[in-house]
């Protein structure tokens, strides 16, 4: 699991150093516990792939510390709750996008559980990535477009000639499409202001 680290808050030493045994064993490498009185100190100086929240923490039962990590970090949240309350817990946090496990799992669930959760990061990040890149593409195409309309209006030319004109400038002066659509309407849009 190159790449994933995990922040294990556990209301206990113990209880933090078997998650962790866990966390190894999914092949995690970066591995940082914290007692949860300080998750969110923790979180506010360094991000993670993973946190996992071992029910109840030191100060509090954590639900509150759950949806904190769910609405502020991009880290995927497992929580192993108490098998008393896992009903309890699954209502309250599941809609936060959780992955609520019961303590009373077994240990291959447990790690495959980890190890799921930082594939799912590994997915979550590409989307990420890949909706970065094809919004980018629709400011471009936007961009463009408006270029073209003010060539049209301003030149008196086809929708054609205006995508022909800003590709052949692009080409020649080796700038994208981008830059010469944003030139354009620097340079029309200062002609109409004046």
């Amino acid at each position: 699991m190159s790449g994933c680290n995990v922040l294990i808050a556990a209301g206990s030493e113990e209880t933090g150093a078997g998650v962790s045994s866990m966390a190894s064993e999914a092949g995690i490498k970066d591995i940082s516990l914290t007692d949860g009185a300080n998750v969110r100190e923790v979180l506010g100086r360094k991000s993670y792939s993973v946190v996992i929240l071992v029910l109840p923490l030191e100060n509090e039962f954590g639900l509150e510390v759950a949806s904190i990590v769910s609405r502020s970090t991009d880290s995927v949240l497992v929580v192993f709750a108490p098998s008393k309350v896992y009903d309890e817990v699954c209502s309250k946090i599941l809609k936060l996008g959780a992955i609520v496990v019961p303590k009373s799992a077994s240990r291959s669930v447990a790690v495959n559980t980890v190890k799921y959760a930082c594939e799912l990061k590994a997915r979550n990040d590409e989307i990420k990535s890949e909706n970065r890149m094809l919004r980018e593409m629709v400011n471009e195409m936007k961009l463009v477009s408006r270029a073209k309309c003010v060539l049209i209006e301003y030149l008196r030319i086809t929708e054609k000639e205006a995508h022909r004109q800003i590709q052949k400038r692009a080409m020649d002066q080796r700038i994208s499409l981008t830059e010469v659509a944003e030139d354009i309407l620097k340079t029309y849009e200062y002609r109409k202001d004046n």
